[in-house]
């Protein structure tokens, strides 16, 4: 993984204020957050703030020692923005790491999950988390087969 001080020296001053506050709120804190929401504005970097906080959260992990393997799941309102975005969240720099646009496509991924310490995965709500009549996709449909 790349140093979070690199990650962190990219982001704008308010953005680098907010990285380091969730942080603390969820690792350093005596009673920490369990979960924490980031709203603002189009355009003002919730995407680099998480990446911030991803950075910092990875390098946590692998320090502690505690986890053998870390999955950064993104839930995203679109494929298309999920595409962009889980590119520029990923901290560590590799190329070849697992996107699954549908939930029931994980499997699919698992080998390659498992053998890598970081995944980026990203998630549509339309495609993964929607209950409908449709037969599914010919991945689907291929990996049941299997």
């Amino acid at each position: 993984m790349k140093d979070s001080a690199a990650v962190l020296a990219s982001l704008k001053p308010f953005q680098r204020r907010t990285v380091e506050y969730v942080y603390r709120r969820m690792y350093e804190d005596a009673d920490p957050a369990m979960k924490f929401l980031i709203a603002d504005e189009v355009g003002l970097g919730k995407t680099l703030v998480a990446k911030g906080i991803i950075a910092l959260a990875i390098e946590k992990m692998q320090r502690d020692g505690k986890i053998d393997r870390i999955d950064v799941v993104y839930v995203c309102s679109n494929a298309a923005i999920a595409r962009q975005n889980i590119n520029r969240l990923n901290v560590t720099g590799e190329k070849d790491y697992a996107m699954a646009s549908r939930l029931t496509l994980l499997p699919y991924h698992l080998k390659k999950l498992n053998s890598r310490k970081v995944n980026f995965v990203s998630l549509t709500p339309g495609t993964s988390l929607e209950a409908s009549k449709g037969a599914g996709t010919w991945e689907e449909s291929k990996e049941a087969c299997s």
